[in-house]
């Protein structure tokens, strides 16, 4: 009966939908903040990135590793010359062997790449003192397209 007496009150169903959509909004940040989906994601340190590059590529095995200063990325080098670049992709991380030194822009302590994949874009990486001297060694790679 209390039921009834409630829905018979004006905005007795304007007031259900509100404490139905809060509760489905509170629903949805529960099952977000237990996927880990949202969260801040950035490389803890240079063992984290060799790990990441392993995973980009079997055997990718590096010798030089650069992280950007926010941990969003970083540029690792191999034996062979070979350069990935490591980015942050929505929550999780995506490599990819830099074919040339086309897609390269150095500024000051940041330096900006691209690869041949469209679909990976391009970042920004904060290298500081070490841009340049990234920079420099892309040119190694060449022109390819």
């Amino acid at each position: 009966m209390a039921l009834d007496a409630f829905l018979a009150l004006p905005g007795a169903g304007i007031a259900l939908q509100a404490i139905g959509s809060l509760a489905a909004v509170l629903l949805v940040f529960v099952i977000v903040r237990a996927l880990g989906m949202g969260s801040d994601v950035r490389i803890a340190d240079e063992a984290e990135a060799r790990a990441l590059a392993e995973e980009a590529r079997c055997g990718f095995d590096p010798v030089d590793v650069a992280l950007d200063r926010a941990r969003i990325g970083a540029l690792l080098r191999n034996a062979a010359g070979e350069v990935m670049l490591i980015r942050r992709h929505g929550a999780r991380f995506a490599g990819r062997l830099l074919s040339s030194h086309v897609g390269a822009r150095l500024d000051r302590g940041f330096i900006t790449l691209s690869t041949d994949d469209p679909h990976f874009g391009s970042i920004t990486l904060d290298l500081g003192d070490q841009a340049q001297i990234w920079a420099a060694s892309l040119r190694r790679l060449g022109t390819r397209a």
